[in-house]
């Protein structure tokens, strides 16, 4: 199923992209990294986006990974049915998971690794069954509260470490960067360090929680041009984290007119849109 589930989509990268370890942030390729965690629970406050989602991102041609929760999934099974039915094997739509219950992986405390494990097989299991693949990739849920504060990486300690195996056991082959003294905002890594060499870590970073949802940093558009602009200049990937509710109920409007400003200046930069899937293919960009 795994083998399928990589094999299922087609190339996008025509042309390898070199990361440099001794120079990580000097790349002959910089890359947008567009994503949206969709966890809408409201189906009725929902309803329109996925269908809109397509619409914009096969006009515009910008490519985007999913990464979908497992309760938003049941709760949603038939709007998600009809959303795979649509992107099956179209090399801009990727769809990966983001546990079933948003539970958190990498915290000082956290919750048992057995408890988080049958989360993410529950999770796992259902999006088997709405899309015929297991998933390959995983976003990190953030959460709070009990969990206490995140750690520095899966290096931390020795239940982080245990659960970066566990994720590794379900079939894991890619999850957000996240290793001591490395800025997983920024850096493309593999797990080799921690016995997992063939699991990529992307970039992660720019929650749309934070700058649409919040608005911390004042216009959430502006800001987040300013920062592909910064970026440029320094040659580094920009990650684009963006949920599915965000987009959907807080920006300016429900014709996602932000998503399509920030991949044409993406592209003005000089800037290679790509899935995750992508990435994880191109195993110069990681291995």
């Amino acid at each position: 199923m795994i083998a399928a589930a990589l094999g299922g989509l087609a190339s996008f990268a025509a042309s390898s992209i070199a990361l440099a370890e001794e120079n990580p942030d000097k790349t002959t390729s910089k890359l947008f990294l567009f994503r949206y965690d969709t966890e809408g629970a409201s189906p009725d406050k929902m309803k329109g986006f996925l269908k809109k989602a397509v619409e914009v991102h096969r006009r515009n041609e910008i490519p985007a990974t999913f990464f979908c929760k497992g309760a938003t999934l049941e709760l949603m099974k038939n709007e998600f049915g009809d959303f795979y039915k649509q992107v099956k094997g179209d090399r801009l739509f990727d769809i990966q998971n983001h546990s079933y219950s948003h539970i958190g992986l990498g915290y000082e405390r956290g919750k048992p690794v057995e408890v988080l494990k049958a989360d993410y097989e529950r999770s796992f299991a259902v999006h088997e069954r709405l899309f015929g693949v297991r998933p390959v990739g995983i976003s990190i849920c953030g959460t709070s509260g009990a969990d206490g504060p995140h750690l520095s990486g899966f290096d931390a300690t020795e239940k982080s470490r245990a659960e970066l195996d566990m994720v590794a056991s379900l079939g894991v082959r890619m999850i957000d960067s996240f290793l001591t003294g490395i800025d997983g905002s920024r850096r493309f890594v593999n797990y080799g360090s921690l016995g997992h060499a063939d699991i990529m870590g992307f970039p992660s970073g720019y929650s749309d929680t934070a700058w649409m949802w919040q608005h911390q940093f004042g216009d959430p558009v502006e800001y987040v041009l300013g920062e592909l602009r910064k970026r440029a200049e320094k040659n580094e990937h920009m990650p684009l984290m963006m949920h599915d509710w965000v987009a959907w109920m807080h920006a300016p409007d429900q014709e996602l007119t932000h998503v399509s400003k920030f991949a044409d200046a993406a592209r003005k930069l000089g800037y290679k849109l790509v899935t995750h899937i992508d990435c994880l293919r191109d195993k110069q960009l990681w291995a």
